[in-house]
């Protein structure tokens, strides 16, 4: 079930971290690992189609989707939509709250790091079956920037404030900032 793909072009670069966050769940969660690369097509599929270096991956990849949807065709979160969504869904609220309770609990490490992260990249993957309802948007984009946030006060020796940071009127700060895990 492995897969190996050639490098992520330039252009495909917005990508990449559903890629990984696949590779990462291969084993684990074989389900998850194929709808975060269904995802990385059909975003790809709507970045870049022409070139010869996304061509090549992007073939790879349908390649791939094609041969585990027939491969696991008996399992329901591959082909049927909502048990996919709900098994998609379940698995990045555990990732959240998992992240959530450590940031309460005052742990702020790149495993609370990666938790948020990667939940928020996996609500991102469930606009594959339909539009996050507001709870699930609102807690995306929070593990989005509790991520990021957390990840530059590490990389800067600072110390994260547990919990969400708000700005004493109504909503929380949310600072956007690019990190790699690597």
């Amino acid at each position: 079930m492995a897969l190996q793909l050639p490098p992520v072009p330039a252009s495909l670069r917005s990508i990449q971290h559903y890629l990984k966050t696949a590779a990462e769940h291969e084993a684990r969660d074989p389900v998850v690992a194929y709808w975060c690369r269904l995802y990385a097509l059909q975003t790809a599929l709507k970045i870049d189609k022409k070139s010869d270096e996304a061509k090549t991956l992007l073939v790879r990849l349908m390649d791939w989707l094609e041969m585990i949807k027939k491969e696991m065709s008996d399992n329901e979160a591959i082909t049927n939509d909502i048990a996919a969504q709900a098994h998609v869904e379940n698995y990045a609220l555990t990732l959240f709250e998992w992240a959530d309770k450590q940031d309460r609990a005052g742990v702020a490490n790149k495993n609370v790091v990666k938790a948020f992260f990667t939940a928020g990249m996996l609500m991102d993957v469930l606009t594959t079956f339909s539009e996050l309802d507001e709870h699930l948007a609102a807690n995306n984009k929070y593990a989005k920037w509790k991520a990021s946030y957390i990840h530059n006060c590490l990389k800067n020796g600072e110390i994260p404030v547990p919990g969400p940071v708000t700005d004493g009127s109504a909503g929380i700060i949310v600072y956007v900032y690019r990190f790699d895990f690597d």
